[in-house]
């Protein structure tokens, strides 16, 4: 899999809030990038909104790259809190991940998700991403059950400083639970990852959401500072 590096820079004043998206405001076939809520770092492969039965998700879309990354521009900074999406796929020696406290300058952050080694043989994995892209694992459960076409609901929570907490749960039972005291990321943005090693996988997600323990706002239009990265 190739590496991942984020390139943002953020104002400083953007305050954290609560965010969900279950897709349903696009239109089949729109990139995740047209939209003010969220942001694609670099060239890779897409999110691409699709009709699932009546209900939007949004699918993986490779294009020449084994990667793709989205920033939840919706949610801004953050520091203690739960990103969470509903995940199924199809393929194997694929990941998809959730991804918390992003620097906005450098992109290190800790990434959270599931591993589909050889389905119905699978993984989940807790990491932390430097800002050259390169994992260094810090929990892990390899012997976790995945099947193809199958949805998961998966939440990464981040909690404290020095040490930080990390606590990865699928369908509601906690599968990673880590202690973070080399790397100790305090504040950032949230987002999702997916990619592959092998053969070309396929990703769904829905209802991503982002959940600020520390601020109860409400949901804001974005719209205007995106503008400011362009």
């Amino acid at each position: 899999m190739k590496t991942v590096i984020f390139l943002c820079i953020l104002p400083t004043i953007l305050i954290a809030l609560n965010f969900s998206d279950n897709f349903e405001s696009y239109s089949p076939g729109d990139d995740l990038n047209s939209s003010a809520y969220w942001l694609r770092p670099f060239p890779a492969g897409n999110l691409i909104v699709a009709d699932d039965g009546g209900n939007n998700i949004v699918e993986t879309e490779w294009n020449s790259d084994s990667s793709a990354v989205y920033i939840c521009m919706g949610s801004a900074i953050w520091s203690d809190g739960a990103v969470s999406a509903d995940i199924k796929f199809t393929g194997s020696e694929a990941v998809a991940g959730l991804l918390s406290r992003v620097n906005s300058s450098t992109g290190e952050c800790y990434m959270a998700g599931i591993f589909s080694t050889y389905p119905p043989a699978g993984a989940t994995v807790i990491a932390h991403v430097d800002e050259n892209g390169k994992y260094d694992i810090l929990a892990n459960d390899f012997f976790y059950p995945l099947n193809e076409n199958t949805w998961y609901t998966v939440s990464f929570e981040v909690t404290g400083t020095n040490p930080v907490e990390l606590k990865l749960s699928v369908n509601g039972s906690v599968s990673s639970n880590v202690m973070d005291s080399i790397f100790n990321l305090d504040t950032g943005l949230a987002g999702v990852v997916c990619g592959y090693d092998d053969a070309e996988p396929m990703f769904y997600i829905d209802n991503f959401s982002v959940d600020d323990y520390n601020t109860a706002l409400t949901r804001v239009t974005f719209g205007g500072i995106k503008a400011l990265f362009q």
